[in-house]
């Protein structure tokens, strides 16, 4: 019953109900050493971990850092990565496997995604919002989508 209640909370909230900065307050309570390398939460960079590669987005979510959001760069997709299978015998010297990926990081100072800071609310036409719309899945599920449907309409009625 309550993920019902949540779906159907999620579905309801409007742009201004979001809270756009959440750690905002946060940061300036945390130690030091929490917010040592803050520059490099924002760079654009593979993240590796032995066979492991992730690529870092933070130009997706600017906003969480403080600074105003545009419509991020394409994102490049290795499937390659995705495809590692390590049940088998895997005697492969990672490091060299994933060699550009380390190079990539290693030059994570010249990756860092610039952004003036956000001061107000962004528009409701704004090029991130044209961006975001027509790419973003709105609902978890069916039923969030029915409930969505059923109170626009309520509320055109009303």
């Amino acid at each position: 019953m309550a993920l019902i209640y949540y779906r159907e909370q999620l579905v309801r909230m409007q742009p201004g109900q979001i809270m756009w900065q959440p750690y905002e307050a946060d940061l300036g309570r945390l130690p030091a050493f929490c917010v040592a390398g803050r520059d490099t939460w924002t760079a654009r960079v593979p993240l590796v971990c032995f066979c492991i590669v992730e690529t870092h987005h933070p130009d997706r979510v600017l906003r969480q850092f403080g600074l105003a959001q545009e419509r991020p760069d394409h994102v490049v997709y290795d499937h390659r990565l995705h495809r590692i299978d390590l049940r088998g015998k895997v005697e492969k010297n990672w490091r060299e496997e994933h060699g550009p990926y380390i190079l990539t990081w290693g030059m994570r100072q010249q990756r860092l995604c610039h952004a003036p800071p956000q001061i107000g609310e962004m528009p409701c036409d704004h090029a991130y919002y044209r961006w975001y719309c027509p790419v973003t899945r709105k609902y978890v599920d069916r039923n969030s989508a029915k409930l969505d449907i059923m109170y626009m309409y309520e509320r055109r009625i009303n």
